[in-house]
């Protein structure tokens, strides 16, 4: 099998290539450029050279050996990727297509890093056994398993015994996959549990701590008491609607008694509809009362939330600022340490000793030699900082910066600065999987990565839709350019230059 990458103008592709003649009028073929399958990726054909080259659209997606250069596999990763293995498996058989001509390679098989989606290459001509490649798949894997994630440890290992079974089934994986889900995990006893405050002055207050709310567990301190008064509140309004109810059967049953009564002639002097006018009026008016309190109680109980919710909000405000302040104040303590005035600004050994013999010359007298000295003093200190800090103006080149080599926005000012401190940074819009965010609708969700070597930096385009250019000339798909001083770096809208 041989491959390579290919761009157009917004599309990237992997070019796949089997080492058997393939039947362009087969079952296989026709489904695979006829249809969209849902793990599979994309794909056309075109001819070349009397051979058939498989074009697999892999624009914003990206292999694991990509993805995963740097990366552990969490437990979450391996349910993402043993759950695509198995879904690809269902629809190979759902279609009926022959599961030997996929492709598990890892450097072929692309993630959708937002909507989560693992696709892989179908490829006719091209045949292994199912059970072979899935060796070779999880062998790729269990190195680069994050070893302090006890599920992921197990997870792993377990897959890999089961493809070296004699007896394999994909029964198996997903019995244990289904184990792992169903898996619980040791119940924890948690603290006693009170909605009180203590009181007592000897009580620490990791004991006060204690006795939180779910309200306190983001807001800190939290109205028990307010609480109470709502709780009471919603069995007032319960109690009110069942005292309603009573009210309006007790009504009914009087209106048909007082009706029944008139009609066996023992309220003669009664007028029917008088009475039961009255009535409809008198229950007219305790449901409108009803209705008003129940009103002004649900009023009453959104402005206590609304109240809540500005205290917490004020409470993580003042949280946050206070944080702030002293993760500032360490790291000026850690960059500058103490200020040693002495050594900063020298003061006159003269004018320290001549201060010491100030004595009886007069108010006057003595006022005036001292303000003499100290103007002396500020003279020389004035001097002293003229010829160690003002002297010639030094030109600011890449070779006087220190520090990593960076990508500067040409527009000065529009784009943050990207500075290469690791040894592969990823470049996107997407926060959660990139190390650099250029927040531009033009750019990819990841976009490129940077590569750091002994002989300098290697920019690698990541299947971006709008693609990467150097001094205007774009990249081509897994190309690995060696960045120079100055070159201009386009991702997609946004233009930066690269200094070493």
């Amino acid at each position: 099998m041989r491959a390579e990458y290919k761009r157009d103008m917004n599309h990237n592709y992997l070019i796949l290539q089997g080492d058997q003649e393939v039947d362009t009028s087969s079952y296989q073929v026709r489904m695979l450029a006829g249809n969209v399958l849902p793990s599979i990726l994309r794909c056309r054909l075109q001819g070349l050279d009397g051979k058939i080259l498989f074009y697999y659209e892999i624009t914003s997606r990206q292999s694991l050996v990509s993805l995963y250069e740097q990366k552990k596999f969490g437990i979450e990763d391996l349910r993402l990727i043993f759950g695509g293995f198995l879904q690809v498996m269902e629809e190979m058989g759902e279609y009926l297509l022959n599961p030997g001509q996929l492709v598990f390679d890892p450097e072929y098989v692309f993630l959708d890093v937002e909507k989560k989606n693992l696709q892989f290459c179908y490829l006719p001509g091209y045949a292994r056994e199912v059970q072979e490649q899935l060796q070779s798949f999880t062998e790729y894997i269990l190195p680069k398993l994050d070893h302090e994630d006890a599920q992921a440890v197990m997870l792993g290992y377990s897959v890999y015994r089961s493809a070296l079974e004699d007896c394999f089934h994909l029964e198996h994986i997903k019995q244990v996959m289904y184990q792992e889900k169903e898996a619980k995990l040791p119940e924890i006893p948690l603290p006693d549990i009170s909605f009180s405050r203590k009181e007592t002055v000897g009580e620490t207050e990791a004991s006060e701590d204690v006795s939180w709310s779910r309200e306190e567990s983001v807001s800190g301190k939290y109205d028990a008491e307010k609480r109470k008064d709502v709780t009471g509140d919603k069995k007032k309004t319960n109690t009110g609607k069942i005292t309603m109810v009573i009210t309006v059967v007790l009504c009914g049953l009087g209106l048909v008694g007082v009706l029944a009564a008139n009609l066996l002639g023992y309220l003669p002097w009664l007028c029917v509809e008088a009475a039961m006018g009255a009535g409809l009026v008198f229950l007219g008016i305790g449901v409108s009362v009803y209705l008003v309190s129940q009103k002004k109680k649900r009023k009453e109980e959104k402005n206590w939330r609304k109240e809540v919710q500005e205290k917490r909000r004020q409470k993580m405000a003042g949280d946050e600022t206070e944080k702030t302040c002293s993760e500032s104040r360490e790291k000026r303590w850690e960059n500058n340490g103490p200020i040693q005035r002495s050594q900063e600004y020298p003061l006159n050994e003269t004018f320290l000793q001549e201060k010491s013999e100030y004595t009886g010359n007069g108010r006057n007298g003595a006022k005036e030699k001292k303000n003499t000295e100290i103007s002396q003093t500020d003279k020389n200190v004035t001097d002293n900082r003229a010829s160690v800090d003002f002297g010639e103006t030094v030109v600011l080149s890449s070779n006087t910066m220190s520090g990593p080599s960076s990508l500067v926005s040409r527009e000065p000012g529009e784009l943050a600065t990207i500075y290469l401190k690791e040894d592969i940074t990823i470049i996107g819009k997407l926060e959660t999987a990139c190390d650099a965010v250029i927040p531009l609708p033009t750019v990819s969700r990841i976009h490129c990565k940077i590569r750091k070597r002994d002989d300098g930096y290697y920019l690698t385009d990541l299947n971006s839709r709008n693609g990467t250019s150097i001094n205007g000339k774009m990249l081509k798909g897994a190309e690995e350019y060696l960045l120079h001083n100055e070159d201009e770096v386009d991702f997609a809208q946004a233009r930066y230059i690269f200094l070493s």
